[in-house]
């Protein structure tokens, strides 16, 4: 039998966690954003193309899902870990979203002082 040293099983532990999995498959960790009344469709977006890298049309088919059914899975990962640090970015990225000042002057934002409340969450890919 062939016993990895302990610098082989952590590179390969490494390698694992960095593997994307199916949305549904159980061990794997989905981000999710939620649908809020406040955050435009652009800075959404624009967070999800930067973030996690997907093009603009799936990133926008996934906010309107998130839109028209109050939550959409936008990516899964095989560890947590990742999965809760593409979640913080993603409403990092909105929260520093300057380049939509337009909707500040819109009689919806009127008092509204920022910043973009995007919300990402974490959950087991099986759960959703």
């Amino acid at each position: 039998m062939n016993h990895l040293d302990e610098n082989e099983a952590l590179e390969r532990i490494l390698k694992l966690a960095n593997v994307e999995v199916p949305d549904k498959k159980p061990g794997g960790w989905t981000v999710m954003i939620l649908n809020d009344n406040m955050t435009p469709a652009e800075v959404v977006v624009d967070a999800i193309v930067d973030v996690i890298g997907m093009s603009a049309s799936e990133a926008y088919r996934k906010m309107m899902q998130a839109h028209e059914g109050g939550w959409a899975a936008i990516k899964s990962y095989g560890s947590k870990d990742l999965a809760e640090t593409k979640a913080e970015a993603l409403m990092a990225h909105a929260r520093a979203n300057d380049k939509y000042e337009q909707y500040r002057r819109h009689p919806h934002f009127r008092n509204f002082q920022g910043p973009w409340p995007l919300t990402a969450e974490v959950m087991e890919a099986g759960e959703i």
